[in-house]
C-alpha cells in the first residue's frame, strides 16, 4: 500500500509522507539537484513534514545548466530565489548548502538569510551522528562519516555499508530520524529527471 500510494503522489506531481513520519520532530531532510518544476512539491513537503534540518546538495536550479551557459545567470536568479525562500519559510532551524557545478556561491550569498552556503564540502555534527555533504561523491567518499550526502548524478547509488549511509539526493528524498539515525526514502514527483534535463515543458 505504502508503496501504491508513492506511485500515486508522485505522478500527481507531490511527494508522499509515510504516517509513520507525520508528527515526529528533530528530523532531518537531504534533497538535491531540484528542478523548479518540484519547487511546489517541496514547499507541500516542508508544510506537512516540519525538518529541523534541510541539507540541500547542490544544483538548486536544475533545469538550468549555469555552467555550461553562463547567459542564463538572469534566469537562474529568477528561480533560485523561490526555493530559498520556500526554505528559509519553513519551520527549519538550520538550512545548509552546498554548492553544485550549476550554482554560484557569490551570486547566491546576497540571496541568502536563514542558509549557510557551503562552497565545497562540509562536515557537520547533528545529534550523536556526523554527516559529510558535498555535491560529489568523491568528496564524501575520500573522508566518509555516519551519513555521507551527495548528488549531481545517478552513479552512485544509495547504500549503507556497514554502520555508514551513502544517500544519494539525486535518487531519492532523503528524511533522516536525527535522535535514531533512521533513514526514510521518499520518491520525487514524476518526471523530475526529466526536469533535470529540460526533456519535459513546465505546464505541460
Amino acid at each position: 500500500m505504502k508503496k501504491f500510494k508513492q506511485e500515486v503522489y508522485s505522478v500527481f506531481g507531490r511527494i508522499y509522507i509515510p504516517e509513520e513520519l507525520m508528527g515526529k520532530r528533530n528530523l532531518i531532510l537531504h534533497i538535491s539537484d531540484t528542478p523548479s518544476a518540484i519547487y511546489p512539491a517541496i514547499r507541500g513537503l516542508l508544510r506537512k513534514l516540519k525538518p529541523q534540518v534541510i541539507l540541500h546538495t547542490g544544483d538548486l536550479c536544475d533545469h538550468i545548466k549555469l555552467e555550461n551557459n553562463e547567459n542564463l545567470m538572469g534566469e537562474f536568479l529568477h528561480d533560485v530565489v523561490k526555493l530559498i525562500r520556500i526554505m528559509e519559510f519553513s519551520s527549519a532551524e538550520e538550512i545548509h548548502i552546498t554548492m553544485g557545478n550549476h550554482d554560484k556561491y557569490r551570486a547566491l550569498q546576497p540571496l541568502v538569510k536563514k542558509s549557510t552556503l557551503h562552497e565545497m564540502d562540509a562536515v557537520l555534527d547533528f545529534g550523536e551522528y556526523s554527516y559529510h555533504l558535498s555535491h560529489y561523491y568523491e568528496d564524501v567518499e575520500a573522508d566518509p562519516k555516519d551519513f555521507n550526502l551527495y548528488g549531481h548524478n545517478l552513479e552512485d547509488k544509495t547504500e549503507k555499508r556497514r554502520t555508514r549511509w551513502y544517500l544519494n539526493g539525486v535518487e531519492g528524498i532523503h528524511v533522516i530520524e536525527k535522535d535514531t539515525g533512521k533513514v526514510h526514502i521518499l520518491r520525487y514527483p514524476w518526471g523530475t529527471n526529466d526536469y533535470r534535463y529540460r526533456r519535459r515543458k513546465r505546464g505541460l
